[in-house]
């Protein structure tokens, strides 16, 4: 399974047409869910639905640990629409236990190409790639960010030294992650063929 998806720049996302809210779910070290929806909201119940009331991870969550996460779900019904990705890390966090990663992104569709792009590139095995390009290296940095932060029990735990440094966030993603592999790649837009080429070497994050 490919993924892939354009994400904005700093500019705050809202709901609507232009906006896509993905979910992933993997499993054993496989992507066994991909897709994306039109609001936070929708992404969060179909997270739970997902997660309590269907076969996606059978060998994963039984009806025990289905049980807790609808619990944790309605008990935050406070959040559903004011804050309803904090109830989806929430539920990433439980889900963790049994060995399953639940991730979120939120991708910007533009009319206009970007002249230039900066994506990672997460190998989760043979034909398990998800591909997220951003429109600026902040941007890559701050979803890096995220991505890394899920993973500790307290937010803004990220020691300062990897914060500063680019490949470093993208190691502890990776770390986080084995064994998968990460990459980080830049493009620049080729005006004569309207296709993307490569600035740089990719770099593996080990």
């Amino acid at each position: 399974m490919t993924a892939t998806g354009i994400q904005a720049g700093s500019e705050e996302l809202v709901p609507g047409p232009d906006s896509a809210y993905d979910l992933v779910i993997c499993h054993d070290d496989r992507i066994v869910f991909h897709d994306h929806y039109p609001s936070p909201a929708f992404r969060l119940r179909m997270c739970a639905q997902l997660l309590t009331a269907s076969d996606v991870v059978p060998g994963a969550i039984d009806a025990s640990a289905a049980n807790e996460v609808h619990e944790l779900y309605q008990s935050s019904s406070g959040q559903w629409e004011s804050a309803p990705d904090s109830v989806v890390n929430a539920i990433a966090k439980l889900c963790r236990r049994w060995g399953v990663q639940v991730y979120v992104s939120t991708t910007r569709k533009k009319t206009e190409a970007p002249a230039e792009l900066y994506s990672v590139i997460t190998e989760y095995g043979p034909g398990q790639t998800v591909a997220e390009h951003f429109t600026s290296r902040e941007a890559r940095r701050a979803s890096l960010i995220e991505r890394a932060d899920i993973f500790f029990s307290t937010r803004g735990s990220i020691p300062e030294r990897v914060l500063a440094d680019e490949q470093r966030l993208a190691a502890l993603v990776g770390a986080f992650l084995m064994p998968a592999t990460v990459l980080l790649t830049e493009a620049v837009l080729d005006d004569a063929d309207g296709h993307y080429k490569p600035s740089g070497r990719p770099l593996p994050i080990l």
